[in-house]
């Protein structure tokens, strides 16, 4: 079977006869393949490009599948090679063939020529966010690589250089929102379920620790882009790994991000057992913004859950103030390294306007603005914007309101973007046909957000 040469005319065909973009082709692949793995799929228009130059010549199964099935033709209609065939006939004639061991990616067995494809997703995946790579030096990047192809070359230096992509990929969430950094995350995910998949070895504790934060990290960004039912199972995946590692400060995130994404998509007393779970291993974790924040996010859960719980909300609140979260904290030094004053505001507002008290909601949401929280801003706005229309404020709730939708354009969060809705279906209720009504609706429009 001779390899063929030149690009790849017969996908190339089949995307001009319907018309599409490639990140059209992209976004069809990526929800067939959620669909086929309940993972979210990572193809963008610089991918379809590399098939069609033949960069990459044979797609991994799933994505073949996901692929057959947008274009409802055959994997050969599809014009893609496996360089396999042609090696099988050069190792008979003793030519060096790399064994034919498989490789378990996720949940996906993959053979070397595969993994190879995937190694080189990862390299475009990472190099895709320069501000993320920036963390690294070729070389520690190069060292990465090559200990998920083969997970013996594992040392404490190549999972210091995994945790220093997800802390700046962190970082890059704050600044630019969940669709700057979730390719990245979601790439650590994939290289740390290979490590843990083909590695027997003295790291494996940290390797669990090291998954779980990861994890916890890729839940959080995909609650933030609308996909609660990949989240949940990330931050599932998150509580057994930091609970095989022994890692409470891991575990206590991993149950806090669940809790606040349970809360807010309406299942209170589900968001209590967690918020208490994380708070009973924060306490193990000696790190006192983890302990504030998981405290606020009980009284958060608390708060929802009902007037029976209001009195044990109201305690959270208390406990998350009892901690000094002034000093200025780094990804590494802490999970929790966004809690700070303002970020204990925000959670003290939130809480506080669902128990009715909305003086106090003002005061603590004026606060966490003029402290300026690392992260949410957009929600801060937002909050303070709803609180003063349940107070009956409405020129001022509208003007705090349009301040979030502003910074929400820029972050393209579907959470946001749904607290976004929910205040103007408020506006709607308590103000139908006003002026300021109207004066959202225009904006929002101006911004393209409805």
């Amino acid at each position: 079977m001779s390899e063929p040469v030149g690009d790849n005319r017969e996908l190339k065909q089949l995307i001009s006869q319907r018309d599409w973009t490639y990140q059209q082709v992209a976004d069809r692949v990526n929800a067939i393949y959620g669909r086929i793995t309940g993972k979210p799929g990572c193809y963008d228009g610089e991918t379809i490009r590399q098939l069609l130059r033949r960069e990459r010549r044979w797609p991994t199964k799933n994505y073949r599948l996901a692929l057959e099935e947008t274009f409802g033709v055959t994997t050969a209609e599809l014009g893609f090679y496996n360089p396999r065939a042609k090696r099988a006939k050069l190792s008979q004639t003793g030519t060096h063939v790399l064994p034919d061991l498989p490789l378990v990616w996720g949940s996906e067995e993959v053979d070397d020529v595969q993994r190879r494809e995937l190694l080189r997703a990862i390299a475009v995946l990472t190099a895709a966010s320069p501000a993320i790579v920036a963390a690294l030096n070729s070389d520690e990047l190069e060292r990465t690589i090559r200990a998920a192809a083969s997970p013996q070359r594992v040392d404490d230096a190549v999972l210091d250089n995994i945790q220093t992509l997800l802390n700046a990929a962190r970082l890059q969430d704050d600044l630019l929102g969940p669709q700057a950094a979730i390719p990245t995350t979601l790439t650590q995910v994939d290289i740390a379920e290979a490590l843990l998949q083909g590695y027997e070895g003295p790291f494996v504790s940290r390797l669990q620790s090291l998954r779980s934060r990861v994890s916890t990290s890729a839940g959080w960004q995909l609650f933030d882009l609308g996909r609660t039912d990949l989240a949940a199972d990330h931050f599932k995946e998150a509580r057994d790994a930091a609970d095989k590692a022994g890692d409470h400060a891991a575990g206590a995130m991993a149950l806090a991000e669940w809790s606040g994404m349970t809360e807010e998509i309406g299942t209170p007393e589900e968001a209590v057992d967690q918020a208490l779970a994380a708070e009973a291993r924060a306490a193990r974790s000696g790190d006192p913004l983890l302990r504030a924040h998981v405290a606020g996010i009980t009284a958060l859960a608390m708060a929802k859950a009902g007037t029976d719980f209001h009195g044990e909300a109201r305690s959270a609140l208390t406990r998350s103030e009892g901690f000094d979260v002034t000093i200025s904290r780094t990804p590494e030094e802490s999970l929790a390294y966004f809690c700070t004053p303002g970020h204990i505001a925000r959670m003290r507002a939130k809480a506080l306007r669902q128990m009715g008290d909305l003086p106090a909601a003002i005061t603590a949401a004026n606060e966490s603005l003029r402290l300026q929280a690392v992260r949410d801003r957009a929600a801060s706005h937002i909050l303070l914007g709803t609180i003063y229309i349940d107070a009956g404020e409405l020129d001022a709730g509208i003007d705090s309101i349009l301040r979030g939708a502003t910074e929400e354009a820029k972050n393209a969060s579907a959470r946001l973007s749904g607290q976004l809705l929910d205040a103007r279906t408020l506006v709607r209720v308590r103000a139908p046909g006003s002026e300021a009504a109207r004066k959202l609706d225009t904006r929002l429009e101006e911004l393209q957000l409805i």
